[in-house]
């Protein structure tokens, strides 16, 4: 882990990095927007995942299919088990031409099988010709996107590596120009190579024909002057139609780039004419890579990855790659699918470091074009490496002996709330007792009374005075329990003025999302069937109200899995799915309007597993009802950086991750933060408090309950 944190120290430091991947992630989402204006994204990713989702043996009748269909039209197709047979492959074909140098247009199946160096092991020099491989290439890195290869570089390192490699005058401000020498210096070797190596974004079946998706027109002149053709893919890029093909294709360059439609889409069959080849034909070679792929179509868990039709979106949303770059977060493939593929095509260890660079916010699951659950392939893959290596023992003890027993967890709380307050500041830990890496932001003591305690004290009696006929079912989570009982507080007492009773669980247990997301899943399941133990019973509340979204998600989505092999626990858990609302929720069904007190100026931030959990966030909802006094925030849904214990284990990065929201925040000039999220009260409002920003932070319920008036 060393090197990661040399690495992830780095690209933080790394200026130009972290200006382009800011500028590229505010620009992309735009961009993206854009491009599906009038059409419906989540009709055409389901759309996608259909065609892509394929059992095994449909898959390996596809290639068959395509094979015949190649060979007829008078091309070759090789499978290769492997990336060694790939390349032995490959360089056979090359030197049987007598290949000095071979054209490349960009393909990540090359990546992988780590083609360039094999070749020139072999004597034989590969030439990149997509503008952002040849700019990698002169400076001897690795791609740190799928599409945009060169996305951490900048127009004067360009001008730079163009006068070191190419000996010319170079004016780093005139990009058109640069493009020029490129162009200039690329144009021979179309010539010279006898051999030109792609990709292939999809393969269609019925036709034997292969689709390359471009912006720039080397693929063309790759594909077709040099007389030799190897295309490298792997079998998740065939499809049986050509409607099907382009059904994919209608979203890949508006998720890969924002564009509405590429500028090249090159569609190519067989053996076609070839002035520079001896027989008057083109020779054509498929290279089909294995590489574990045959053990991924048979993985009842994980085929989902397959589905990927390499965009490389999940990066582009992705708060983490965001501020780290591919090359700390990605190996051969970045970013959040780059994590997956690694653990199958590549190294386990490689891939374990890259799976706990997730902070879990789930940007890349809605983002998906194929409809793939990235995020928890994540998880799941993540769950199965830390069993197979050991999970942390001092983690697993806290959340087995602590946070699956609701008696110790109160202990707990109300001894450590009594050992801090003897450090407090003003109700925070002071920071003379923070690791110096983790003095990032000003954390909360945990409160000596909990909030359950406070709820039986004060509210229990008043419910049966609340002339309603709807019951509210509040789980207020181990934050609102131990460390902001005035959260839930404030919403009884908003949810009685609206005329709601309150009930909450006879015990508070965790959600157990803390051990999901570390991958402990045995503590997970045994937290999680004990929170199942104090779950209301079906038909005694109307509304399941959750404060924390992670909560609120874990119990709509992960509660079930855990508790599948008991038929009781399940069906109780399903009735709860069903009813659970977040704040804004439950207050826009019930059309409770409202007006401020005193006019005060707030914006609100959108917590990751409410926009994409719930799928239902109060911005639009305060927006509605106080458009004077809502000042709207830049990129509301980035993530804060909390992430649970991600912002423990990786605290640089979650660093990062906040001072872009509390910018964002600053620019708004309001006075209040409003979120539904206490760990992104805890993470921003210890942030701003560490910085002597003089923005309050609340959430939704304490912000009703003391800025606005119920009409």
């Amino acid at each position: 882990m060393k090197r990661v944190y040399r690495d992830i120290n780095k690209a933080l430091s790394d200026e130009v990095l972290q200006q382009n991947l800011d500028t590229f992630y505010h620009n992309y989402r735009e961009s993206h927007r854009k491009a599906y204006e009038g059409l419906n994204f989540n009709d055409l990713r389901k759309e996608v995942g259909v065609i892509k989702s394929l059992k095994p043996e449909d898959r390996f009748a596809l290639f068959e299919e395509f094979k015949n269909n190649v060979e007829k039209a008078g091309a070759f197709v090789f499978e290769a088990k492997d990336s060694k047979e790939a390349c032995e492959y490959i360089v056979s074909v090359c030197k049987r031409h007598n290949a000095e140098y071979v054209v490349k247009s960009k393909s990540m199946t090359a990546e992988e099988i780590k083609l360039n160096p094999y070749l020139e092991r072999n004597g034989i020099k590969p030439i990149e010709t997509d503008l952002g491989e040849w700019i990698i290439q002169l400076a001897k890195e690795t791609p740190s996107h799928m599409i945009m290869p060169a996305i951490h570089k900048n127009r004067k390192q360009v001008a730079k590596l163009f006068r070191e490699h190419l000996n010319v005058d170079v004016d780093e401000d005139d990009i058109e120009g640069m493009v020029k020498i490129a162009r200039h210096y690329l144009r021979e070797y179309y010539f010279k190579a006898k051999v030109g190596i792609s990709g292939a974004n999809v393969a269609v079946v019925e036709t034997g024909t292969i689709g390359i998706v471009t912006n720039e027109g080397n693929g063309r002149l790759v594909t077709t002057i040099p007389p030799v053709h190897i295309v490298v893919l792997g079998y998740e890029k065939l499809v049986k139609t050509f409607e099907d093909a382009l059904k994919i294709l209608r979203v890949l360059p508006k998720n890969a780039t924002g564009q509405i439609i590429s500028v090249y889409v090159t569609w190519i069959k067989g053996a076609v004419e070839s002035l520079n080849s001896s027989s008057g034909k083109k020779e054509l070679h498929f290279v089909f890579v294995d590489n574990g792929r045959k053990a991924l179509m048979d993985n009842p868990y994980f085929n989902e990855a397959l589905k990927c039709i390499r965009c490389g979106s999940c990066a582009n949303v992705c708060p983490v790659y965001g501020v780290l770059g591919g090359h700390v977060f990605g190996h051969i493939y970045t970013g959040p699918i780059g994590a997956i593929l690694t653990s199958f095509y590549h190294d386990d260890k490689k891939a374990m470091e890259l799976l706990s660079l997730c902070c879990g916010c789930k940007a890349c699951s809605e983002i998906c074009p194929a409809n793939i659950d990235i995020q928890k392939l994540i998880s799941d893959i993540y769950g199965g490496l830390r069993f197979k290596y050991g999970v942390d023992k001092l983690r697993s003890s806290v959340y087995s002996g602590v946070l699956s027993k609701p008696s110790a967890m109160k202990r707990i709380a109300k001894v450590g709330s009594l050992i801090l307050k003897t450090v407090e500041k003003n109700s925070h830990l002071n920071s003379c007792l923070m690791p110096k890496k983790h003095d990032f932001r000003v954390l909360p003591v945990p409160k000596e009374e909990s909030f359950s305690s406070l709820f039986r004290k004060k509210f229990e009696a008043l419910q049966t005075t609340v002339k309603s006929e709807k019951t509210v079912f509040f789980y207020p989570g181990c934050a609102i329990e131990y460390v902001y009982p005035e959260i839930g507080e404030s919403v009884v007492k908003f949810l009685n003025k609206i005329g709601l009773r309150v009930k909450i669980p006879e015990k508070m247990v965790c959600c157990g999302y803390p051990a999901v997301h570390d991958g402990d899943k045995i503590s997970a399941k045994r937290i999680i069937n004990e929170s199942v133990k104090y779950l209301p019973v079906e038909e005694s509340f109307d509304y399941f109200l959750v404060l924390c979204p992670t909560c609120g998600t874990t119990l709509k989505y992960l509660f079930r899995e855990f508790v599948s092999d008991t038929p009781r626990e399940y069906k109780k858990v399903k009735f709860v799915e069903e009813k659970i609302v977040n704040l804004s929720r439950l207050l826009d069904d019930l059309n409770v309007k409202v007006k401020t007190k005193n006019g005060i100026l707030f914006t609100y931030h959108i917590p990751c597993h409410q926009n994409r959990g719930l799928h239902f966030n109060g911005e639009k909802f305060l927006k509605s009802l106080l458009p004077n006094y809502y000042m709207p925030m830049r990129d509301a849904d980035r993530c804060c950086g909390f992430g649970g214990s991600f912002s423990i284990d990786y605290p640089q990065v979650s660093k990062a991750i906040l001072d872009k929201k509390i910018e964002n925040i600053v620019d708004t000039n309001a006075s209040v933060v409003v979120t539904e999220c206490p760990g992104c009260i805890m993470q921003i409002r210890g942030g701003l408090l560490k910085r002597n920003i003089p923005v309050e932070v609340k959430h939704l319920s304490e912000f009703l309950d003391e800025y606005v008036e119920v009409e």
